[in-house]
């Protein structure tokens, strides 16, 4: 999967440095766009790098530009609650320290709840999980412009609802990032 991964940030990485060369071809030489991708290989390993070393998270690749980033290991919210762990806090953190090298990056931040209450205050809970953590990467020095947000309420849930463990990993957020 590593190979996968590196594979696709480097085409996000390779077609955000190409598409700047071609909109000022006058500037640029075959050889600049060369230095460029090598430059921008170095940032890709040290950001999968830095990723894949986090105890925190999980990465599953959904697609050639897209790449899901979850905390499975992680309780993010307590019950009825949008306010961040502390543990999320830190995985956050370690995502903000390897990704702030991408220029250009889209991440849209999604929030889930367990199947408690009703489906109406659900939705709306996990919209504010989901705000509650871009405010977070916002304070790491993400740019708001590239972060979005939905919340699913209990529609996609991962573990078994009828039991508490369950329950408390369904209030979760996962990281939707495009390259």
């Amino acid at each position: 999967m590593e190979l996968n991964l590196k594979k696709a940030i480097f085409i996000g990485l390779a077609c955000y440095v190409l598409a700047g060369c071609s909109s000022n071809p006058s500037q640029q030489t075959p050889q600049n766009v060369e230095t460029e991708q090598v430059q921008t290989t170095d940032v890709l390993d040290s950001v999968v790098d830095a990723l894949m070393t986090s105890p925190h998270l999980e990465l599953k690749q959904t697609d050639d530009e897209t790449l899901l980033i979850e905390f499975p290991s992680i309780q993010a919210f307590s019950f009825d609650g949008s306010r961040l762990s502390h543990e999320l806090q830190a995985a956050l953190v370690d995502v903000s320290q390897a990704l702030m090298h991408i220029p250009n990056l889209r991440v849209n931040v999604i929030g889930h709840t367990d199947n408690l209450g009703n489906a109406e205050y659900n939705q709306v809970l996990s919209e504010n999980r989901a705000k509650q953590v871009a405010d977070f990467l916002r304070q790491q020095g993400f740019n708001p412009m590239f972060l979005t947000t939905a919340g699913y309420g209990p529609a996609h849930p991962i573990a078994d609802n009828r039991t508490a463990k369950g329950r408390a990993a369904n209030r979760r957020v996962e990281l939707m990032v495009s390259f």
